[in-house]
């Protein structure tokens, strides 16, 4: 669609929310006045894409991927449609039921970005990547910072951080260091 006369413009991959539980996922495009008529989705085995258009002259094209070992089931649950977004239900296959820790998404399976689903575990594990670096972890911490997850969504995670860092003479300089970037990090969540 578009002007009489105008190239047509490239698919937008549209801004989404994915969410799970145990047995299913549920996928919220945030794009409004989306043509029902449209959507074209299609459900692989470890995939999801799907096209569409707005009434305002764009097209999208989104592409969903899971590891291999996690499977979908053949079809979606539902889809629903309104003035200002759209939701889409998709079943997890039963050999693959549990919470997923990450999935691909992009305009298509040739550009793809990873994004994590937010839940305590990737929380801790990716603390524990970011907050102290892997010499760190390799000295003599008697203690390790107690993590404690005030609020946890889609759009932000808060978190307490209780630090206590007891550290040879040796490695003191490391501790301010890791110490300082645990402070930085607080400040900014």
């Amino acid at each position: 669609r578009g002007q009489p006369g105008s190239l047509p413009t490239a698919p937008l991959c549209p801004p989404f929310q994915c969410t799970q539980d145990e047995e299913s996922l549920v996928l919220l495009l945030q794009v409004p006045s989306i043509q029902p008529q449209s959507l074209k989705g299609e459900v692989g085995a470890n995939h999801y894409s799907l096209t569409f258009c707005s009434e305002h002259p764009a097209s999208y094209s989104f592409h969903l991927q899971f590891p291999p070992e996690k499977k979908l089931a053949p079809a979606e649950t539902g889809v629903t449609v309104s003035p200002s977004n759209a939701v889409i239900g998709l079943a997890k296959a039963p050999e693959s039921a549990g919470l997923w820790e990450k999935m691909y998404f992009g305009l298509n399976s040739n550009a793809l970005q990873e994004r994590w689903f937010v839940s305590e575990e990737n929380v801790d594990e990716f603390l524990d990547s970011v907050l102290c670096p892997s010499f760190l972890k390799q000295s003599t911490l008697e203690s390790q910072p107690l993590i404690e997850v005030l609020d946890v969504t889609e759009d932000k995670s808060q978190i307490r951080l209780k630090v206590k860092i007891c550290l040879t003479a040796v490695h003191l300089t490391l501790a301010a260091d890791c110490f300082m970037a645990l402070i930085l990090f607080n400040k900014n969540v």
